[in-house]
């Protein structure tokens, strides 16, 4: 290459490194310490009783979430760490004749998780709620289905004053003995 052209590429690569020297490299982590910009709410797209392994039995509750912004748009994000809480309860109906309604009755399991991106799911596996559950529901019957309330709590980062987000689903099923199973996980 001739002296004149190495100079010229030279002067490129400065005028380059000059101009976008203000400007962050898109390949640096995510500042962990940022809030989850424009978060509004929470909601629980889906809490199911599953299977996530290779054999054939559910393994316990896999929980899906999505954060909101104040137009109902689903925010995505990475490396925003923060805690969520994980509630399971009994539900109980209360009220006249006209005006039944499902509330929380007993808290059986709690479980705080750190979250850290967007299109995680959150699995709990059945093993570590089991001797709550069957506490809270009378398994020995195999018709019985435990169904409860779950209540998810969520601690966004850096969300003064609101450091709270609270979201509830009720009728969620978080245990079903398989057939001809001897109700233990």
């Amino acid at each position: 290459m001739r002296p004149s052209a190495r100079a010229i590429l030279g002067a490129v690569a400065l005028a380059f490194a000059f101009a976008f020297s203000g400007c962050q490299n898109p390949l640096d982590p995510i500042d962990k310490s940022d809030k989850i910009q424009g978060l509004t709410w929470v909601e629980i797209n889906d809490a199911a009783w599953e299977q996530w392994d290779s054999d054939p039995e559910a393994d316990g509750m896999i929980i899906s979430l999505s954060y909101k912004n104040e137009f109902g748009d689903e925010l995505e994000f990475h490396d925003k760490g923060h805690d969520v809480a994980i509630e399971f309860w009994t539900q109980k109906d209360i009220g006249t004749n006209d005006n039944v309604y499902l509330t929380r009755d007993q808290l059986f399991f709690s479980k705080t998780i750190h979250f850290e991106h967007s299109d995680d799911d959150i699995r709990i596996p059945v093993e570590a709620y089991f001797s709550q559950l069957s506490g809270a529901f009378d398994l020995s019957d195999p018709d019985v289905a435990a169904e409860g309330m779950l209540v998810v709590r969520v601690f966004p980062p850096q969300e003064y004053p609101r450091p709270e987000l609270l979201v509830a689903l009720d009728t969620v099923l978080f245990y079903e003995a398989p057939l001809g199973d001897d109700l233990t996980p």
